[in-house]
């Protein structure tokens, strides 16, 4: 699209006219993420604002004079230019009266500028002490402050002094947890301008915290970020977007752009990359992309970390060369924005206090500048206190205002000459911080704050035993195994033990290291049992099992190990079944007493599946109490708390549990995901109820004394199940899912958004990470040795590492076809649903396949090919195939690898037999949804009675 902007702003004579184009696609991505983005074009004097208004691309062009680096909060802008920072506010309630009505979703608007001075001015970053500049002139960072230009706040340690000579080119700040973190540099120089003569090879990236320089060798290197848990930065004069392993300063160039890169942000999957051309000035002169200058251009490239690949662009054809900044701006399509020269004729937007108000005190604009920090501790406890019970109550703001502050308050009046007890008291303040962290989602974070808690205390359990989760959760269980046998040595209690035996893979690096794990894991399971250590399951949750059935194996002696080493809490019931056929005869009303307990009975696979089952439940026979999550805003969780005749959100500790189970006095209690919630998991190991079972949202054995009985389905199960299982295996005729038919909205859009090629096969599996087996991978490779054309779709991992494990291993696995891989960022619902209902085919991955994702692609008419393995895990799409009565011969239920080729391959590039597979299963699916018949039959107490 070649178009001209209608720039509001008077023309300068002397400035080319403006005109740019943009790839189709670029409107339909901005609008799939919900967001618009500001670019600063510096020579130009405009601030750029690209947005979508009724999926239509918005452009906007304002002045500003030589706008430079912008920081973007919440509800406040900063944007540099030569000599001043402008400070927008938000002012959102006004979009909607500025004309065109109904463009705009958003607007902020001026309300101060300082001045700085020509200062140079690169990258802003709101942070806990406000906005902060990196000050390139006098090669420092720096905060803001009424009294002076600028605060200096850090330099590099060789910079000798303070100094307008632009002595290393400091130019960009990355940021961690609100605090300066990283810094680019264009050389390691302390000469007036020194950074000129070696530009080409000498940039750095400088860790702050230390001084110390983490990388080298970078040309001219602009925009570090972290992201994902990856430090990313622009490698500017190679044109490069570059990935930096951190502890070794190796630089990897992920992708090469025809322009000097400068201004990163990141949104979803997608990379934002500025694109500049260069002048002809001694400046370039030398820098590799120079011998292209004839070929650069100036835009933003949108690159799809998930593909590896760049799927979007927006250039300037004329009027604009260069490019400094570029951001995103979340939530908001569609922002208005003005300018700030003086010749500008934006419209104006006014906010005024109501008439009503009192008049409004004068107060400094303190989140501009840096705040004065308190170097006494005397109220320290008391914020730790406050920090913490905030933290209980699920108050994370509040709780990290007093925590921050407290932190901050024993960084700056403890040091390393401190007695150990000073050290460990900010040891604890920083774990208290850690663990806030990790419930913000923000584990990178985390994990700097634990690793710190260490240098000031090593022998700090809580860090360690938090470093380790940490790290076995992004994937590095060796680092993790480090973590966890130092916690070991330090306090050989048997709940450290059962951490060090909990610790698998997320991703294991090939099948032979799968089988090495499980090994070594069993054998500290083992050992454990052979010493007759026992960890009590009374006051604190332990360590699931989860990663375990992921392995493929049967893992009845690993839980019958874990059930053997875990005791908990047994009340004294009345157990024999005449016991139990008295206290039912006695209820007034005559039904059962049933409970469930669970952390997933909301907007999850576990709530999905089993939603359904409750609100259909037939309450002439059963009384139904639950103890489960409360989410105010949760729809599928406000259903179950309707559905049952007693609900109690699930306390923090177990003793409240426990009490709280036994005051219900139930007759039976179901636990429909035994292994994954900690806390949920180790109430399994206390008896609460007379009867207590485990069911399939979790399909793998509980090894739990107390759990009576596994309910499960003759359609899952095969011959001799029972040895799978500790429990007594019960066996139903159905499914015992009430599933509601998913609806899926227009098609049209999503694959040009997610930059899907119509000439390409999709082969979709959108599993979690940890369901791709090593031995699946073959499986895979075959697939895409036999289909050129074919493209595999999964879904990025949990954490950007995740992604990284499994694209290495697929690397080695598929070779060359690893480019044939598309990773694509967690979708929303809607168009999770729409990818399967455009997908030609789902792949089931094995051994241990999918439930929920198989529910909902059949539902949606699309074809899932699977091969079912030898236990439940792996057999719930046959399952789904049976109760349709479509798993007979020359079904998509297949008995070997090759058939599994086959089918999937023919499905993605036939389209008539695709097709025929499809009617079919439109044809015979009302059998899975909303098939009352599932979960309600006459005699259903009387049969549940029979079996238990």
């Amino acid at each position: 699209m070649d178009q001209m902007t209608d720039d509001a702003s008077k023309p300068d004579p002397i400035v080319q006219e403006i005109r740019f184009e943009y790839t189709p696609v670029l409107p339909d991505i901005l609008n799939h993420l919900n967001a618009s983005l500001l670019v600063t074009t510096y020579q130009a004097g405009k601030l750029l604002v690209l947005g979508t208004s009724g999926k239509q691309m918005k452009v906007s062009l304002v002045n500003y004079e030589q706008p430079m680096g912008i920081g973007v909060d919440t509800d406040r802008i900063a944007i540099g230019s030569k000599r001043q920072i402008h400070f927008l506010v938000a002012a959102h309630e006004t979009a909607t009266g500025l004309s065109p009505v109904g463009t705009y979703d958003g607007c902020f608007v001026p309300r101060s500028s300082f001045s700085t001075g020509a200062i140079h001015g690169h990258d802003l970053a709101w942070g806990r002490d406000g906005l902060w500049v990196v000050n390139t002139l006098f090669s420092c960072l720096c905060t803001l402050h009424d009294g002076f230009s600028f605060v200096p706040r850090w330099r590099p340690r060789f910079i000798t002094e303070l100094i307008d000579q632009d002595r290393c080119h400091l130019n960009g700040l990355a940021m961690v947890h609100g605090v300066p973190r990283f810094v680019t540099v264009l050389a390691e120089s302390n000469e007036p301008a020194g950074w000129r003569p070696t530009k080409a090879t000498s940039g750095a990236i400088i860790d702050v915290a230390s001084g110390e320089t983490v990388a080298r060798g970078l040309s001219m290197p602009h925009s570090p970020r972290l992201h994902g848990n990856r430090f990313w930065v622009l490698n500017s004069g190679r044109g490069a977007l570059s990935m930096v392993d951190l502890p070794s300063g190796k630089v990897e160039t992920v992708e090469q752009f025809p322009g000097y890169t400068r201004g990163l942000t990141f949104s979803g999957q997608f990379a934002f990359v500025g694109l500049s051309k260069i002048r002809e000035t001694a400046v370039f002169g030398g820098v590799p992309i120079a011998e292209h200058r004839e070929n650069l251009k100036c835009g933003v490239a949108v690159f799809d970390m998930a593909s590896g690949r760049s799927v979007a662009a927006f250039q300037f054809l004329t009027g604009v060369s260069e490019i400094f900044a570029v951001e995103i701006v979340p939530n908001l399509a569609c922002p208005y924005i003005p300018g700030s020269a003086s010749e500008s004729n934006d419209r104006d937007v006014w906010i005024v206090p109501s008439p009503q108000m009192a008049p409004p005190k004068n107060e400094p604009t303190l989140p501009i500048y840096a705040r004065p920090l308190s170097h006494s501790v005397a109220n320290v406890p008391d914020l730790i206190q406050r920090g913490q019970w905030a933290h209980r109550q699920g108050r994370l703001t509040d709780a990290a205002t007093h925590l921050e502050e407290a932190v901050d308050r024993l960084r700056a009046a403890v040091t390393m000459a401190d007695d150990k007890p000073r050290k460990a008291k900010l040891a604890s303040a920083l774990v208290d911080l850690g663990n806030l962290r990790q419930d913000q989602q923000l584990p990178l974070d985390a994990l700097a704050l634990y690793e710190e808690a260490l240098i000031f205390d090593p022998e700090c359990l809580a860090a360690r035993q938090n470093l380790g989760y940490l790290c076995a959760n992004r994937g590095d269980c060796e680092a993790a195994m480090s973590h966890y046998e130092e916690l070991v040595r330090l306090a050989p209690t048997p709940l450290n033990q059962l951490l060090l035996a909990t610790t698998l893979p997320v991703v294991y690096e090939s099948s032979d290291a799968l089988a090495r794990w499980r090994e070594r894991q069993l054998g500290v399971l083992r050992g454990m049992v052979a010493s007759d250590i026992h960890v009590e399951a009374v006051e604190r949750p332990l360590p699931t099992s989860f990663y375990w059935a992921y392995q493929g194996a049967n893992d009845r002696e690993v839980m019958t190990a874990r059930g053997r080493i875990i005791q908990g809490v047994v009340a004294t019931l009345q157990l024999d079944a005449a016991s139990l056929q008295r206290r039912r005869q006695a209820r007034a009303d005559g039904r059962w007493r049933i409970g469930l307990v669970s952390a997933y009975l909301r907007d999850h696979t576990i709530g999905r599946l089993n939603v359904g089952r409750v609100e259909k439940l037939d309450r002439r026979q059963f009384h139904l109490s639950l103890l489960g999550p409360y989410r105010k805003e949760d729809a599928i969780q406000k259903r179950f708390v309707a559905a049952v005749d007693r609900f109690a959100p699930l306390p923090p500790d177990l003793e409240t549990a426990r009490k709280l189970l036994l005051e219900w006095d139930l007759d039976l209690l179901l636990f429909p995901d035994v292994g994954m919630d900690p806390l949920v998991s180790t109430l399994a190991f206390s008896r609460v109820a007379p009867v207590q079972c485990a069911t399939w949202g979790h399909p793998d054995t509980t090894g739990s004394s107390t759990i009576d009985y596994f309910l499960s389905s003759e359609l899952l199960e095969g011959a001799n199940a029972q040895s799978h299982y500790t429990e007594t295996l019960v066996l139903g005729k159905r499914l015992g899912v009430w599933y509601e038919r998913p609806q899926v909205g227009a098609l049209n859009s999503l694959a040009t958004a997610l930059g899907l090629s119509p000439d390409r096969h999709w082969y979709v599996c959108p599993q979690t990470t940890f369901k791709f087996h090593p031995d699946f991978d073959t499986i895979l490779a075959k697939i895409l040795s036999e289909d050129p054309a074919g493209e595999l779709l999964v879904m990025s991992g949990n954490t950007a590492n995740w992604t990284t494990l499994l694209r290495n291993r697929w690397e080695q696995t598929l070779g060359k076809d690893v480019n044939r891989v598309r990773f694509l960022s967690p979708l929303p619902r809607p168009d999770f649903l729409r990818l399967l209902a455009i997908a030609p085919v789902v792949l089931d991955p094995l051994p241990f396949g999918g439930g929920n994702s198989s529910y909902e692609a059949l539902g949606v008419g699309t074809p899932v090919v699977t091969c079912p393995s030898e236990f439940l895990r792996g057999r719930i799409t046959q399952a789904l195939y049976r109760a349709m009565d479509l798993d007979g011969d020359n079904s998509l239920v297949v008995a070997t690898s090759d058939e599994y080729v086959a089918q999937s391959v023919r499905l993605a590039s036939d389209p008539s037999y695709r097709r025929t597979c499809s009617e079919n299963i439109r044809s015979r699916s009302s059998s899975l949804f909303e098939n009352l018949d599932e979960v309600r039959s006459p005699g259903q107490r009387s049969e549940l009675s029979a079996n238990l």
